[in-house]
């Protein structure tokens, strides 16, 4: 009897040995980050002047941070995503329109390994200064962004992202100034991405 469970012991041993030595050598899969926190530099084009038939240079720098967070049914592919962004521009001492957005929607991602692909569709609000131009009818109005961007791994935590988004706004004015800030045009956006 001691001598069965002796060699059953031993035979455990040496058939857990590979398994072991497998195991350790088998990569290890990481699943996809769920929360995603962004925080970069951002650069909204001036829009289209049609009286000059040619692109008017001058746009807005600013910031954008924003946070993905995974809707619990469907995984890591569907999030929630909250933007927040700050345009500046300084062109006089009278002109120097600063537009914030604060948008809200739904993003779809595909991970590629370490890199992820994105595309999303917001909408929110926007604010505008009341100094930036004196016959603003409203600043603060309805605002859209679409687009998406590429999310480079560096690493499984963090990642370098490029961003391109199409904006649109409704800020009025009583005397059709409006063209000199942000109603409809493009962003793009570069920053880190801190996955956990």
């Amino acid at each position: 009897m001691l001598r069965t469970l002796f060699l059953a012991l031993l035979a455990a041993s040496v058939s857990a040995v590979p398994i072991g030595l497998f195991a350790q050598a088998a990569p290890v899969h990481r699943p996809a980050a769920n929360y995603e926190l962004y925080g970069g530099y951002s650069y909204v084009f001036r829009p289209y002047d049609h009286t000059q038939d040619f692109p008017v240079s001058g746009g807005m720098n600013g910031w954008e941070a924003s946070l993905r967070v995974p809707f619990p049914i469907f995984g890591s592919w569907l999030g929630i995503k909250g933007d927040v962004s700050g345009s500046y521009r300084n062109d006089a001492p009278v002109f120097n329109p600063h537009a914030y957005f604060f948008l809200l929607g739904p993003q779809i991602s595909a991970h590629l390994g370490k890199s992820t692909v994105f595309v999303h569709g917001l909408v929110g609000s926007s604010h505008l200064n009341d100094s930036a131009i004196p016959s603003l009818k409203s600043n603060s109005t309805f605002a859209v962004a679409v687009g998406g961007g590429l999310d480079y791994g560096l690493s499984h935590a963090l990642a370098w992202r490029v961003q391109a988004d199409y904006y649109n706004t409704n800020f009025q004015s009583n005397d059709n100034q409006i063209q000199q800030i942000v109603n409809s045009n493009g962003r793009v956006s570069t920053g880190l991405v801190l996955r956990f």
